[in-house]
């Protein structure tokens, strides 16, 4: 029987070539868009799944409430994680892991580089317990050798960049900083991508206790708080989290009452939550919001709704042609779940050579995702999850399509069937075929709303003014592990000899970074907390100037290497309560408390210290030598390669072991956009291809409707109607359709697209026009797809039409 219906299928389909070309080709979009971006979503939602122990992993976090808000830190202060193994009862583990960029000397240059110096991003400082909660792959040696001081773990990647293979690593040397002796205690597999733990080199925790001042920790200093400095537990199986966050909350009670200027407290955040939870970062890798996840996956489910809408339209409205089989069938005796199982047949027939089409043509995509996603090059297309929910989107949709038409099909009656005298108006569901493609025009136009106020957005941001000078500025990172003496003043003024070079400026960082140090601080002479926290920056004199940066009240500071003075912004003014920026001038202000008081010479005007979607924060610029990692370089436009070649020259002069990394700050600071940038072409990508999928729908029905009423048409041009009324006739009820999408899709697409701008405190405004410009957008595209149609149909000879009456 199976057989008999697979073959009628099939002869069905190549008998209605032109509607199952049409069929094959919307549904093959939309499978295909939903196979990349369950590619996407299912790569997200993967991150650490595969850790043994991911449900009972849990990070310590800090929490501060301030007057006016919270703050949020993924990191502990130094002495915390001992501390914790006191007071913390009903855990099985507690693992401090410390990241750090680590500068490693190797001995021996056997690398197919041949140096003898590398930067080790990602370098994690932690104990022997780490594999107890992490998952980890010993390709060689022995992680117990993380209990002891000068003891280093590499991967297996990293170990091949330092020796030339993993196997030349195993025991032998390094320097760490160019002041500690290391050895490899052994070789593991690296982690793979989907991971927020993913380190290239593991070091011993003792090794960072024992040498504070190399790595600028201290295990005494409780005010102290860093991203990078975190630490895990491990709950047992039968574990309760609620239980340790009452412990945490007395240890903060503990340790942290009327200690600074803000209520401290501390939580467990479970591993599952950490890819997404976008107040905290992770240890290491990228992270993205679960609204960003259910964005792609929502766009997903909807190409295939339009997809499978087109379906529904053609096969119900085809329905006519079948009605005499479908009479046939049944006088023969075939009952109604028969007709229906052929159908299905059909259906199924359709949608599983799309599917297969969409396979190949996803593969072929896949490595181009990976251009404007997250998504590693080496990801593959076909897994078992991947065979799995194809499979549920096959049955899925061929459900979803095939129903209505074969409850249709399978409900004429014979004797009308025969007679051939089914119309269009008798086959049920002129409403809903109506309802579903107001539906994708609906979703079509939402997508399309939100594309334009995405692109207006990032186009705003990257245009905004920043309140400093961006262009023809380039920066390069001091070496950390350098003393700060002589040899910069001497960097500086050979190149600022350079005539290529406008200016130079030596900082803690460009005045937009990554960088959120914040502290405590004293104002005015007062000995006390000022309620809020500032963040802060150091600068030389030149710093201001170099990067454009203007005043609204003083001046900038004289050239020192110690804090002696400093300027503020506006917020920080306002904040103080100031009357006026003027009034900050001349005051005291000491960091940290208790340090030395410095005068405020000036107020800037705000600038973006972070990303737009952070609101301006209160902070200080000031002089402090030893806190200076970068060196800012104000160009001339249209600078040539050369003049980039002999900065980095002038750089080995003056650190000859040192590894030069540069950079134009216009990147770096496109790159906070990244992921906005990406979700951008996304919705540019899938609006286009909701309205190519739309109009496959509209230009397949309106043929068949023109073919039904080729008849009509022909009396009604004897009659004398013109072909601009025959086309407005054939037009006009999709025309009424699409505006109806209009009124539906407007208010829809502006509560989602504000509530995305949400994320940003820099907003784009939108206009009324905005919105108008979508609607007339939707208008002519359905006009020039139906208008097409109908004007060849209006053109038609009414002889050829009429000739068999």
């Amino acid at each position: 029987m199976w057989k008999i219906y697979s073959k009628i299928a099939w002869r069905n389909l190549k008998k209605g070539k032109r509607v199952t070309l049409i069929n094959v080709f919307g549904l093959t979009l939309g499978i295909t868009a939903a196979f990349l971006l369950f590619t996407v979503v299912s790569y997200e939602l993967s991150y650490d799944n595969f850790q043994s122990h991911s449900d009972q992993i849990y990070r310590v976090v800090t929490q501060d409430e301030y007057a006016d808000g919270m703050s949020y830190n993924p990191g502990v202060s130094a002495p915390m994680p001992e501390a914790l193994k006191a007071d913390l009862s009903g855990v099985d583990a507690i693992v401090p892991v410390v990241n750090s960029s680590v500068f490693v000397t190797v001995n021996d240059a056997v690398n197919s580089t041949g140096s003898l110096n590398f930067i080790v991003e990602d370098a994690f400082f932690t104990t022997a317990e780490y594999p107890l909660l992490f998952d980890v792959d010993v390709v060689a040696g022995n992680l117990n050798t993380l209990n002891n001081p000068g003891q280093v773990v590499l991967t297996e990647t990293e170990a091949k960049k330092l020796f030339g293979t993993w196997e030349n690593a195993l025991g032998k040397s390094v320097v760490l900083s160019k002041r500690i002796e290391a050895s490899v205690g052994a070789i593991v597999a690296d982690i793979p991508d989907n991971s927020n733990f993913k380190f290239n080199m593991l070091a011993s925790y003792k090794t960072m206790e024992s040498n504070e001042e190399v790595f600028d920790t201290y295990f005494d200093e409780w005010g102290s708080f860093g991203s990078n400095f975190q630490v895990y537990v491990k709950l047992p199986e039968s574990g309760n989290a609620e239980q340790a966050n009452k412990q945490l909350l007395a240890f903060a009670e503990k340790n942290y009452k009327d200690r600074g200027n803000s209520k401290k407290s501390f939580s467990l955040q479970a591993m599952g939550d950490i890819h997404f939870d976008t107040r905290f970062d992770p240890i290491s890798g990228e992270m993205i919001r679960k609204g960003t996840i259910y964005t792609l996956a929502l766009i997903g489910v909807f190409i295939l709704l339009m997809a499978s809408i087109n379906f529904v339209n053609l096969s119900t409205a085809q329905a006519i042609g079948k009605s005499k089989e479908v009479g046939i069938r049944k006088v023969m005796g075939g009952s109604r779940t028969q007709l229906i199982f052929q159908s299905f047949g059909e259906t199924f027939m359709v949608v599983f050579i799309s599917a297969i089409i969409s396979t190949l043509v996803a593969t072929i995509l896949l490595p181009y995702l990976s251009k404007f996603t997250e998504l590693p090059e080496s990801i593959r297309l076909i897994t078992p999850d991947f065979l799995l929910s194809a499979a549920g989107i096959v049955i899925g949709v061929t459900l979803l399509s095939g129903l209505y038409p074969a409850m249709i099909l399978s409900g004429f009656q014979p004797v009308q069937a025969l007679k051939n005298k089914i119309q269009v108006a008798q086959i049920g569901g002129v409403s809903l075929r109506r309802s579903l493609v107001v539906m994708q025009f609906v979703i079509a136009q939402v997508l399309m709303i939100a594309t334009v106020i995405a692109v207006k957005q990032m186009t705003e941001i990257q245009n905004a003014d920043l309140g400093f000078s961006k262009e023809a500025v380039y920066y390069f990172d001091l070496p950390s592990d350098e003393p700060r003496d002589g040899r910069l003043d001497v960097l500086k003024q050979r190149l600022e000899s350079n005539s290529q070079i406008k200016s130079v400026s030596i900082s803690s960082d460009v005045p937009s970074s990554n960088n959120n140090w914040a502290s405590n601080f004293w104002f005015d002479g007062r000995r006390e907390d000022v309620p809020f926290m500032t963040s802060l920056k150091y600068g030389d004199a030149d710093y201001f100037d170099n990067y454009g940066l203007k005043f609204v009240a003083g001046t900038g500071f004289s050239e020192s290497d110690t804090l002696k003075e400093a300027v503020i912004n506006e917020t920080m003014a306002k904040k103080l309560n100031l009357a006026s920026p003027d009034e900050a001038v001349g005051k005291t202000i000491t960091i940290g408390g208790g340090g030395p008081w410095m005068t405020i010479t000036g107020v800037v005007k705000d600038f973006a210290q972070n990303s737009l979607r952070e609101e301006v924060k209160p902070f200080i610029i000031a002089t402090e030598l030893s806190q200076y990692e970068v060196i800012g370089l104000k160009l001339e436009k249209n600078v040539s390669r050369e003049t980039l070649a002999s900065i980095e020259e002038e750089f080995k002069n003056s650190y000859p072991d040192a590894i030069y990394s540069g950079e134009f700050l216009d990147e770096t600071i496109a790159n906070f956009y990244r992921r906005e940038n990406q979700l951008s072409l996304v919705y540019k990508i899938f609006a286009v291809l909701s309205i190519v999928i739309s109009s496959i729908g509209l230009y397949g029905l309106i043929s068949f409707l023109v073919g039904q009423k080729l008849k009509e048409i022909g009396i009604r041009k004897v009659l004398g109607a013109s072909i601009p009324q025959i086309t407005f006739l054939l037009s006009k009820e999709f025309i009424y359709l699409v505006l109806i999408a209009c009124v539906i899709a407007v208010p829809l697409g502006y509560y989602l697209t504000n509530q995305w701008l949400q994320n940003f405190s820099y907003k784009t405004t939108v206009p009324i026009g905005l919105y108008v410009l979508v609607i007339l957008a939707s208008l002519a595209i359905t006009a020039a797809t139906v208008g097409v149609r109908s004007v060849r149909a209006a053109l038609s000879n009414p002889v050829d039409s009429l000739a068999d009456e």
